[in-house]
C-alpha cells in the first residue's frame, strides 16, 4: 500500500479512537467491565470454537501419547 496522508475524516476517526481507548468509562478501554465480554463478538465464535477444538485435540493427543 503506498503511502498516503491521512484524509481529514480519517484523522477525526484516529483521534476520537484514541480519546476513547484512554477513558476508563468508554467500553474502548481495557480496564471497562464490557471490554472482556466484548471479545468473542470481537474474534467471532468461530474463533473461540477454532481455540477451544485445537486445546481439545491437543488434550487428545497428549492423553492417547502417554499410553
Amino acid at each position: 500500500m503506498p503511502d498516503q496522508p491521512l484524509s481529514e475524516e480519517d484523522k477525526k476517526i484516529l483521534a476520537e479512537h484514541h480519546k476513547n481507548s484512554q477513558d476508563p468509562s468508554h467500553e474502548a478501554h481495557p480496564d471497562h467491565p464490557k471490554f472482556l465480554k466484548s471479545i468473542p463478538k470481537r474474534l467471532g465464535g468461530a474463533a473461540i470454537f477454532g481455540a477451544g477444538a485445537t486445546a481439545g485435540a491437543d488434550a487428545v493427543n497428549g492423553a492417547i501419547g502417554g499410553l
